[in-house]
C-alpha cells in the first residue's frame, strides 16, 4: 500500500490486528490492564537482556524521509550518534507543484505564504471590491497603519505567553507583518523602511533571549515567522541597504556593527530564535514541538544563500548527554521537517515536562482505554495536546468542547506543510502512515523501554482538523490556519468531512493573527466558484 493514501475495510486491520484494535477503545477493567502488564513485563524480560536499544540508531545507517539525510556535527566537526526512533522504511512521496516559475525571483522574495507578484494580483481584485479579498485588504491595511512603539530589552525575557509585546501575535507580530503586506499590495516604499527600521531595533537592541526563559521558547516558536516573513517581503528594498546588526552567529557573542541589513538579521535568527527554540523541536512532541519545527525550518529555509552558516541545534539532556548538533543551513532545513513527519507518525519520544503521553502510565492516560503514546492517531487525536483537557489516549475528542491546543498544534503543522509546499513538496499535506507497527519498541522519558502499536492511518492533517470539526461538533477559532488548510484540501482532501470545514470560516473572515499564521483570508481566501491553484515554488536551501 502507498504512503500518504488512506486504506479502507479488510486492507486496513489483519485479523490480529483487528482482535488488538477492537481493544483499544474498550474499558478495560483494571484486573485485566493489571495481567496485560504483567504479561508484557515478563516478555521483555524472557527475552534475557532485553531489546537491543531498537529506539538508538545512527543516523547515516536510517533510511531517512530524506535521501540526504541530515549528518549531525558535533564539536571539530566530528561525526556524532543521533538517536531517533524512525521506522525502517519510510519513504514519503516528493511531489513537486506546478508553477509558473517563482513568483517572487524578480524580487529576490522566497515566499512564505505570500510573494510580491501574488499579493500584486490580489491586491488589483481587492481594488474592484471582489471578496473576501476587499474586506482582508482593508483589514491588513488597518494593522499596517498601527503604531509599532514597543519596549525591548537587551537580554528578553518572556513573563508570560503575551510577552515581550513585540513578538506577540496580538501586538507587535500583526503590526510588523502587515507593513510587509503593504508594501507590497501598495508599492509605498515607507511601508518597507518602517519594516527596515523595526527590525533592525529588533537585531540592535535584543542582544540575546534568556535561554533559561522556557516560555521564551514557545513565545519566539510563535512569532518568528513573521519576522521571517516580513523581511522577505522587502528583500527587493533592502537588498543593497546597510543597518547596524550583530556580526556573529554565536548566541554568547553580542557585538554589533554595520553590515548588509539581510546578513544581519539572518545572524540574530541564528544566534537567537533559532538556537532557543531549537530545544523544544528536539524534546518536545505537543504544540510546543510544533511550533519549534517550523520556526527552525523558517530560520533554516531563509539562509539557502548563507550556505556557509552553521546553526547550533539544542538538544535534550536525555539524548546523547545532551550534546549540541551543528548544522549547514539545508541539514537544519531538512532535520526540521524529519523532526516533524517523526512527531506526526509516532516515531520520536516527548520528554518536555513530567506527564508527556510517552510513559505510557500515569494520570495522564485514562483508565478506559489503551495507553497510547505521542503522534496524530488515526482517529486524528493529538495525545500531547488532548491530555490538557482531557487524556493521551481518548478515542475522540469530547463534543462541543473547544480544543484549544490541539488547534494550536495544527496551525504550526499547517504553516510548516505551507513552507513545504512552496518549497515543490506536498508530502506534508498529504501525510498518511498506513503501516501497522506492533510491538513498537522505544525508549520512554524514564529511560526505560517501553512498547506499544501504532495503528495505520496516522500522522494525517486533514484527518486531525476532522477530529475537531466534525467528530467533535467543535468550534475551529484558529480561522487563519483553516484558511490555509481548506485552500489546499479544496483540490486534494480525501475524507468527506471536508464539506463541513467552510462554515467555520464564512462568518470570521477576514481572518487575522493567531498563534501561527497571520492575515490568512488576504493570501489563501479565494471567491466561491473559484478553484485555487498551488502556490508557486522555488527549491528549499
Amino acid at each position: 500500500m502507498e504512503r500518504g493514501e488512506f486504506v479502507t475495510g479488510n486492507r486496513l486491520r489483519q485479523e490480529l490486528d483487528r482482535q488488538v484494535r477492537q481493544t483499544r477503545h474498550t474499558k478495560i477493567p483494571p484486573s485485566l490492564l493489571l495481567i496485560w502488564t504483567a504479561l508484557i513485563v515478563f516478555s521483555i524480560a524472557a527475552c534475557g537482556a532485553g531489546p537491543a536499544k531498537p529506539a538508538v540508531l545512527v543516523a547515516p545507517a536510517v533510511e531517512s524521509p530524506y535521501a540526504d539525510g541530515p549528518a549531525a556535527r558535533g564539536a571539530g566537526d566530528t561525526q556524532m550518534e543521533l538517536v531517533s526512533i524512525e521506522p525502517d522504511e519510510v519513504k514519503l512521496p516528493i511531489v513537486i507543484s506546478p508553477s509558473s516559475g517563482p513568483l517572487g525571483a524578480a524580487t529576490g522574495s522566497r515566499g512564505y505564504l505570500t510573494t510580491p507578484q501574488e499579493l500584486k494580483a490580489i491586491a488589483a481584485k481587492a481594488k474592484q471590491g471582489v471578496q473576501p479579498y476587499a474586506k482582508a485588504y482593508d483589514s491588513v491595511m488597518e494593522f499596517a497603519n498601527q503604531e509599532w512603539d514597543y519596549n525591548l530589552d537587551g537580554k528578553e525575557k518572556c513573563r508570560d505567553s503575551d510577552t515581550p509585546k513585540w513578538i506577540d501575535d496580538n501586538d507587535g507580530i500583526p503590526r510588523l507583518y502587515a507593513r510587509a503586506l503593504a508594501y507590497q499590495l501598495t508599492g509605498d516604499e515607507s511601508y518597507a523602511a518602517e519594516v527596515r527600521a523595526i527590525l533592525e531595533r529588533v537585531m540592535t537592541e535584543v542582544k540575546t533571549i534568556d535561554i533559561k526563559d522556557q516560555q521564551c521558547r514557545l513565545n519566539f516558536g510563535w512569532g518568528t515567522p513573521e519576522l521571517v516573513a516580513s523581511a522577505d517581503l522587502i528583500n527587493d528594498y533592502w537588498a543593497n541597504l546597510n543597518c547596524q546588526g550583530p556580526l556573529s552567529t554565536l548566541y554568547t557573542n553580542t557585538t554589533v556593527g554595520g553590515g548588509k541589513c539581510k546578513a544581519l538579521f539572518q545572524n540574530w535568527l541564528v544566534k537567537n530564535p533559532y538556537y532557543i527554540v531549537s530545544l523544544s523541536a528536539a524534546e518536545s512532541n505537543s504544540n510546543w514541538g510544533a511550533a519549534a519545527t517550523t520556526t527552525t525550518a523558517y530560520i533554516a529555509d531563509y539562509l539557502w544563500d548563507r550556505p556557509e552558516v552553521t546553526l547550533i541545534h539544542q538538544q535534550t539532556p536525555k539524548v546523547n548527554n545532551g550534546a549540541e548538533m551543528k548544522f549547514t543551513p539545508s541539514e537544519a532545513y531538512a532535520f526540521a521537517n524529519q523532526r516533524m513527519f517523526d512527531r506526526m507518525n509516532g516515531y520520536s519520544v516527548d520528554y518536555h515536562g513530567a506527564n508527556s503521553c510517552d510513559f505510557l502510565s500515569g494520570p495522564q492516560q485514562s483508565n478506559e482505554w489503551v495507553p497510547v503514546k505521542s503522534q496524530i492517531t488515526e482517529d486524528g487525536i493529538i495525545p500531547e495536546d488532548a491530555r490538557r483537557e482531557q487524556a493521551c489516549n481518548i478515542p475522540k475528542y469530547a463534543e462541543e468542547m473547544y480544543q484549544n491546543y490541539p488547534q494550536i498544534h495544527l496551525g504550526n503543522n499547517i504553516q510548516q506543510c505551507e513552507l513545504m509546499l512552496r518549497r515543490g513538496d506536498r508530502s506534508c499535506y498529504d501525510n498518511v502512515d498506513n503501516t501497522l507497527r506492533k510491538d513498537f519498541a522505544f525508549i520512554g522519558p524514564d529511560g526505560e523501554t517501553k512498547s506499544t502499536t501504532l495503528y495505520p492511518g496516522r500522522g494525517s492533517i486533514e484527518r486531525a482538523i476532522d477530529a475537531v470539526i466534525v467528530d467533535a461538533k467543535t468550534e475551529w477559532k484558529h480561522d487563519a490556519a483553516l484558511e490555509v488548510a481548506y485552500r489546499y484540501y479544496y483540490n486534494y482532501h480525501r475524507l468527506s468531512g471536508f464539506d463541513q470545514w467552510f462554515a467555520q470560516l464564512e462568518n470570521d473572515r477576514p481572518a487575522g493573527c493567531s498563534q501561527n499564521v497571520c492575515f490568512t483570508t488576504l493570501t489563501h481566501g479565494f471567491v466561491p466558484g473559484e478553484t485555487p491553484t498551488l502556490p508557486p515554488t522555488v527549491s528549499p536551501p
